[in-house]
């Protein structure tokens, strides 16, 4: 059960310590303060042995591996982590921050945090990363003043980097590197969660991930992928154990500051259920008393963020094909096809090709085809205005009763000989155009079928499509 909004502001004012203190772990290590590292900064690779960095971590040792690594022993699935971890990129201050600004603090090219692409041009990550202090690191000041640049700018000076991690030999991989080009969200509700905007649209190169429209629940194994204290990617896993407030928590998944901004993935399905934010587990955990590390989980997340309210929300799918192909599926389904075939279900079953077919079922089947327009609509079709063509001068030239009926696809107005008057005339003919009505109307049955199955056809490409993108698409310290 969530808590109230004071127990909630709560836990929000504990994520962050009043001192901007260096050994944050919210915030990545200062690597020159860790005797360590200094004598691991000569050493090959893309960066210090891991183990010389800990900070703190849920028990005795550390558990996290590297991703291309992994041996499958933490819960998930390696092919879990194949699928799911391309999509997860490293945010890193540029290294020019000293040719942009007098005074450039002391981060350029500090690697900062963990992100996840939900688009081929947005990131999912945590607030904490474009907060103006913290971590007792240095952000640049506006020139010409002593004001810290805002979240925005400094969004603005920062990258995100794919394939920072080794392969399975562990050699390092050759990393790509795209543009924050805007801090679309931050901080909205007062909760520490973060989308960006990112260039070239990696996201169609290196994958996305689905955004979970519900919770974890305790007990759903986990799983977290990110750059802990800057370093390549490795991903550690573990069971959900509480959620509390705007939280969930885990207290057996090691992570350290550059985890911040990592998304929780859910082994069930690969959808992100949280971003994680902070680190709080000790000695003792797991256990009662061992403490847990936590994220934002991902309704919470949703309530505050207008971004993914529109991708989670009621808008499931939107394809498109070179102006040949369009689908949309908003609660009402459309189709098209080139200006030729259209489709659409507003509760109102509505189908229509080039002006030369048209269906409607509001309740009532309606089927109209410019061919079949001269239908009688009089209470006795063989006193009123049938549609008959070529009748004319009487019976006994051979064009009479006997002579050529026509079909109701004719619309030849005609004039009908006084004779029609007489009784038994009109009930010979009645019964004639009875039949050919019967006849008419079995081919316009015939031709709604064909349409049924059409449309059916097409339900069925439209669960295909949908089936594919969904595919794609997607499963108290701070850090």
């Amino acid at each position: 059960m969530a808590n109230s909004d004071s127990e909630n502001k709560f836990d929000e004012s504990r994520m962050r310590d009043k001192e901007d203190r260096s050994d944050d772990p919210l915030f990545v290590p200062h690597f020159d303060e860790i005797e360590e590292f200094r004598s691991a900064e000569s050493a090959p690779g893309p960066g210090p042995e891991y183990s010389a960095i800990l900070e703190s971590i849920c028990g005795a040792t550390d558990d996290s591996q590297a991703v291309e690594r992994y041996d499958g022993t933490l819960g998930v699935t390696t092919a879990f982590v194949d699928q799911h971890q391309s999509a997860v990129c490293q945010v890193q201050w540029n290294d020019n921050l000293g040719s942009v600004y007098t005074n450039p603090g002391n981060v350029s090219n500090v690697r900062w945090g963990t992100g996840t692409m939900i688009a081929e041009d947005i990131m999912i990550t945590c607030g904490h990363l474009f907060d103006q202090t913290g971590g007792g690191w240095q952000r640049p000041r506006s020139n010409g003043s002593s004001n810290i640049i805002s979240p925005q700018e400094i969004a603005e000076n920062m990258q995100v980097n794919f394939n920072f991690q080794v392969d399975s030999s562990g050699n390092a991989q050759t990393e790509t590197s795209f543009a924050i080009l805007e801090l679309i969200e931050y901080r909205l509700g007062g909760v520490d969660m973060a989308i960006c905007r990112i260039s070239g649209n990696p996201g169609a190169t290196f994958g996305t991930a689905r955004v979970s429209t519900t919770d974890a629940s305790v007990g759903n194994m986990i799983c977290i992928i990110g750059h802990p204290a800057g370093q390549p990617k490795r991903i550690e896993a573990g069971p959900t154990t509480q959620i509390d407030g705007n939280f969930i928590r885990y207290n057996d998944i090691d992570t350290l500051g550059g985890n911040s901004g990592s998304g929780i993935l859910r082994a069930s399905d690969g959808g992100i259920v949280g971003v994680h934010t902070n680190g709080g587990c000790g000695s003792g955990s797991p256990g009662p008393t061992g403490g847990s590390n936590y994220g934002l989980r991902i309704e919470r997340f949703i309530e505050v963020s207008p971004t993914l309210q529109a991708i989670s929300g009621p808008q499931k799918i939107k394809f498109s094909d070179d102006n040949k192909l369009k689908f949309s599926d908003d609660n009402k389904f459309k189709f098209s096809d080139d200006g030729k075939p259209k489709f659409s279900d507003d509760n109102k079953f509505k189908f229509s090709d080039d002006n030369k077919l048209k269906f409607s079922d509001d309740n009532k089947r309606k089927a109209v085809d410019d061919k079949f327009k001269n239908i009688d609509d009089v209470k006795s079709v063989g006193l009123d205005k049938g549609p008959l063509d070529n009748f004319g001068g009487g019976f006994a030239g051979g064009q009479g009763v006997g002579g050529r009926l026509p079909g109701v696809l004719s619309s030849t107005a005609v004039r009908r000989p006084f004779a029609l008057g007489h009784g038994h005339h009109a009930a010979n003919l009645a019964r004639m155009q009875g039949a050919e009505l019967e006849a008419t109307m079995a081919q316009i049955e015939g031709q709604m079928a064909e349409l049924i199955n059409g449309l059916s056809q097409l339900e069925a490409t439209y669960s295909s499509l949908q089936a594919e993108y969904e595919s794609l698409t997607g499963g108290s310290n701070s850090q």
